[in-house]
This record gives structure tokens, C-alpha cells and sequence, in this order.
């Protein structure tokens, strides 16, 4: 060989097949089963298509699931802000969440309509919550006004509603136990409004 030939023949090889990261790439992409082998697992340039496609979409399923967690987590006060005689502790929060997530599935964000519904299944078929007795009596005694209300307001219509005939065939008794009704449920309206209008 000449001398260049000879000159060329100590220089090691630079872009020998085996070694060099194109060509290995390259050919593993064509599916060479040596050139995979041989490439690098540590180097992120190896990484398959597909483990890359499927770190993206668990990192999407992560980011989602976050999301969900941060919606229903704010959902979850707004409905704690309405319901005053529930008690803000986390044995509530637990056992609404898992009735939550047993009912509606554990991929979804949970709306205050879905905190309600477990609300109502868990106070009307268990009694685990815990409630702040102050502001549930509160509650049950302005029930119990609204009822009240309802009740008289029923009995004022139905005495407005008398006819003309009707009443004629009253006796006297009846006719001022009505008028009796209706002079105390216009003063209980007064009352109720704050005055008597004077």
C-alpha cells in the first residue's frame, strides 16, 4: 500500500456503523434488531415513539386527575358555604368524598349538585356526619316557621274561597271564629313585615 493507504490504516474508524449514534439510530428506526441493542437506554434520543406517546398521556392523565381534584375540592366548599349545620372537619370531608366517588365514579370532577346528593344519602341512610347543633336547630325552627306559615296561609285561602252561599249558611259562631282567623293572620303578617303599617 502507499503511503497514504498505510497513513489511513492507524487512524481509527469515525464512522464505524456500530458505534456511530446516527447510524445506529437510523437503523434502528428500520427495525435492526443489532442497532437497537446497541443503542444507548439512557440517552433520551433512544427512547421509543411509543414509551415517549405513553409517558405524554399518563402525564396527561396525571394533570387531569390534578384538575379534577382542584374542581372538586372548590366544589366542595361551595357546598360546605350553603350547608352551615355540617361540621368542616375531615371525618366529614372523608366520608363525603367516598360516598361522592362510590356514586358518581373517581374520573370525574364532582359538582355541588353531586356533594348534595351524597349529603342526602349519607344524613337521610346513616348517621356518621357530624353536625353543629346551633345551626341546625336554627334551621329546624325556621322549618318549622315556614310550616306554620304555609299552614295559616292554606286556611286564610280557604276562608277567602267561601262562597257567597256558603257563608250564609254559617252560624254565628263560625262566621266570628273566621273573622277571629283573619283580623290575627293579617296582624301576623303586619308583625311579620314590621309593623302595622300606621
Amino acid at each position: 500500500m502507499g503511503a497514504v493507504g498505510s497513513f489511513l490504516q492507524n487512524i481509527p474508524r469515525v464512522n464505524d456503523p456500530n458505534r456511530d449514534p446516527l447510524n445506529l439510530g437510523a437503523r434502528a428506526s428500520l427495525g435492526d434488531p443489532n442497532a437497537i441493542a446497541a443503542l444507548d437506554p439512557n440517552d433520551l434520543d433512544n427512547i421509543p415513539a411509543e414509551h415517549i406517546k405513553a409517558a405524554h398521556n399518563a402525564a396527561l392523565a396525571a394533570d387531569r386527575t390534578h384538575q379534577n381534584m382542584l374542581d372538586s375540592k372548590a366544589n366542595a366548599d361551595a357546598f360546605i358555604a350553603a350547608h352551615p349545620e355540617l361540621k368542616d372537619n375531615r371525618a366529614n370531608g372523608s366520608l363525603l368524598f367516598n360516598q361522592a366517588h362510590t356514586m358518581f365514579g373517581e374520573d370525574c370532577v364532582i359538582t355541588v349538585d353531586m356533594w348534595e346528593e351524597a349529603y342526602q344519602h349519607l344524613r337521610t341512610k346513616t348517621d356518621f356526619l357530624a353536625f353543629n347543633a346551633d345551626a341546625l336547630a336554627k334551621q329546624q325552627k325556621e322549618a318549622s316557621r315556614q310550616r306554620y306559615a304555609a299552614s295559616r296561609a292554606a286556611e286564610a285561602k280557604r276562608i277567602i274561597n267561601l262562597s257567597e252561599e256558603q257563608l250564609e249558611n254559617l252560624s254565628l259562631e263560625d262566621i266570628r271564629r273566621l273573622d277571629a282567623e283573619e283580623h290575627q293572620r293579617q296582624m301576623q303578617e303586619e308583625g311579620e313585615r314590621g309593623g302595622l303599617g300606621l
